[in-house]
Order: structure tokens, then C-alpha cells, then sequence
């Protein structure tokens, strides 16, 4: 099977959002002629999408859009590269990437360029739970870090869905094989199946009873096994490495929104979807609902709340 597959950054969080992005994961991707491999990106070519911690899922491009456009640069006033980070609380405001100089007041450049959206929403799945995106390492055919837009090697790429798609990824796979992914339709879903996922979430319920880790007792319906290493990777289903979560705190889980800090056993949520979401403040700080006998691997849960807080620097800054 051959193709191009593309590994394309966003600034966006699928959960927390902005605006200012015209990114929309799940349904368009947006980029323009100053980013490397902006001619790269064709119809029917495979796109994961990722931010610096996480892939999100996948899809088939089914339209490029190109417009012209104007795009304001920042650039280092000493070495006029364009790397440059904006910071919120340190002082000079900004510090160039490229050459280390640190400055408050960037050069400013209108540059015209080309604006281009991908649209792939009729064919996006999401991988449920993300992907670490250390997983791509091995995926990209190149060595151009530095880049939003990255060349995967396809035969890995569609490994690496294979393994994180669960059983909608292996349709999605046997529908490109086959040439037959709609464009303008959708695929057609199916129920994720991963061996002993039933029975384990079953040993879950015996173990915690009806009761989510986080907001306490909840009807048995409306709650999932969390794996608290990524399943993929770990096929096993250990018990002391798993938790129940509602479905909604599950989600917040997975993309490194919610987290549990084991040093006083409780949830502790991003700031900035506290500040744009203060029902969420409820779940903040929030006692672990769990018997002492029965507490998860701290370390299991360390790693996550590493990466969550990594995360959350990400969404600070974006601010």
C-alpha cells in the first residue's frame, strides 16, 4: 500500500479551544506558504493530528482550499528569525529561539502569503485514548523537527493507526486499502472491541463498585475502565493500573486535561479550563473516591500528572 501521510501540529486543544485558531480538530486544518510542506498536502492524503503531547486521530483530506492572504511576522530584531516565544510573567517579553537574544519589542513584517484549509471531517476517527506523540519518532520519514507540517513514512503511519484506532482505525485501514473512503460522507462507526477490555472493566466494578474515582457514586452505565498507561502499549489489564471514570472525566483524563496528584490523592484540572469552564472547578481539588486498600500505582499515576502539567504550561502560554 502506498500514499502520503503527513503529521500536522496544531496550537488547538480539541477540549479547551481558541478562536484565534482557525484550526478545528476534528473537521479543518489550517496553514499557509510559510510553513515547510505547505504544497505537500493533497486529497486523499493521510493527516494525524497533534499538538506537542498528544495525537489526536486521524483522517483522509477530502478538499484543499487556497485563498490569498496577509500574515502579520514577529521576528528577532537581531537575527530576524520568526522562532520567537512570547512570555507572560518574565521580562523582556520576548526570547528568540533561533539565537537566544531576548527582547520587548519584535520587528514586525505583513507578509502575503496563501491561506490554506484541509478539510477532512467526513473521514476524521479520533484514537480514544491519544497517542503519545513520542510515538510518531519512529513514523517520520525525515529529520525536519522543527516543522508543523511533517512527512510520515505511510506504511508506519498506518501501523501506528492500526494500533491506537482500535477497530475503527482496522475499518479505516481495509477502506483505504480498498479505495473506498467516502468523501462527503461518513464512515461508518464501529464499536472499539479490545481483548478483555469487558471483563476488566467488569474486576473494575467488583473491585470500586459503582463509583468514579473522581465525582464518587454513579449509575454503572456511565462508567469506563480507565487505563492509566496507554493500552496499546501495555496489553494488559492490570488492576492496580486502572481506575473508573465517567465518560466525561474520562475524556478530561485522557487528553491530559485532569489529573491525580498522588501526593494528596486528589483531581486536579487545568487552570484555563477552569477559567473558561467554572463548573469544572467542582471536580478541582476534589478528594480521590477511592479506599486506601484499593489506590492505583502512584507511579503509573505520576507519569500522567507530569505530562498533564506539561500540558497546561502549553495552554498557559497560549494564552
Amino acid at each position: 500500500m502506498t500514499g502520503n501521510a503527513w503529521s500536522c501540529y496544531t496550537g488547538v486543544s480539541d477540549v479547551v479551544g481558541d478562536a484565534l485558531y482557525e484550526d478545528r480538530p476534528g473537521s479543518r486544518y489550517a496553514y499557509d506558504s510559510h510553513v515547510v510542506n505547505h504544497l505537500g498536502i493533497s486529497v486523499g492524503d493521510v493527516i494525524l493530528i497533534r499538538d506537542r503531547h498528544l495525537v489526536y486521530g486521524h483522517a483522509v483530506v477530502e478538499d484543499v482550499e487556497a485563498r490569498p492572504d496577509e500574515k502579520t511576522m514577529l521576528r528577532c530584531p537581531r537575527c530576524t528569525s520568526s522562532r520567537l516565544t512570547e512570555r507572560r510573567v518574565a521580562l523582556p517579553r520576548f526570547r528568540c529561539l533561533a539565537d537566544g537574544f531576548e527582547f520587548d519589542e519584535p520587528l514586525v513584517e505583513q507578509k502575503t502569503v496563501t491561506a490554506y484549509t484541509a478539510h477532512y471531517e467526513s473521514t476524521w476517527l479520533d484514537f480514544d485514548p491519544p497517542a503519545p506523540v513520542r510515538w510518531l519518532t519512529d513514523v517520520y520519514a525525515g529529520a525536519d523537527r522543527q516543522n508543523a507540517i511533517r512527512r510520515l513514512d505511510y506504511g508506519r503511519a498506518l501501523a501506528l493507526i492500526e494500533r491506537f484506532g482500535g477497530a475503527e482505525g482496522q475499518l479505516h485501514l481495509n477502506l483505504l486499502g480498498a479505495g473506498q473512503v467516502p468523501t462527503g460522507g461518513h464512515v461508518d462507526a464501529v464499536v472499539r472491541r479490545r481483548r478483555g477490555q469487558h471483563q476488566f472493566r467488569e474486576r473494575l466494578l467488583d473491585r470500586f463498585g459503582a463509583v468514579c474515582a473522581v465525582t464518587g457514586p454513579q449509575p454503572d452505565a456511565v462508567l469506563d475502565a480507565a487505563h492509566l498507561r496507554a493500552f496499546a502499549v501495555h496489553e494488559d489489564h492490570d488492576l492496580s493500573g486502572g481506575l473508573l471514570l465517567r465518560a466525561d472525566v474520562h475524556r478530561l483524563f485522557d487528553r491530559l486535561l485532569l489529573t491525580i496528584d498522588t501526593h494528596d490523592w486528589t483531581a486536579q484540572v487545568a487552570p484555563k479550563l477552569v477559567h473558561r469552564h467554572p463548573g469544572l472547578a467542582e471536580l478541582d481539588g476534589r478528594p480521590l473516591q477511592v479506599a486506601e486498600h484499593t489506590l492505583p500505582r502512584p507511579d503509573l499515576l505520576d507519569v500522567h500528572r507530569d505530562a498533564a502539567r506539561a500540558r497546561w504550561r502549553d495552554l498557559r502560554e497560549a494564552s
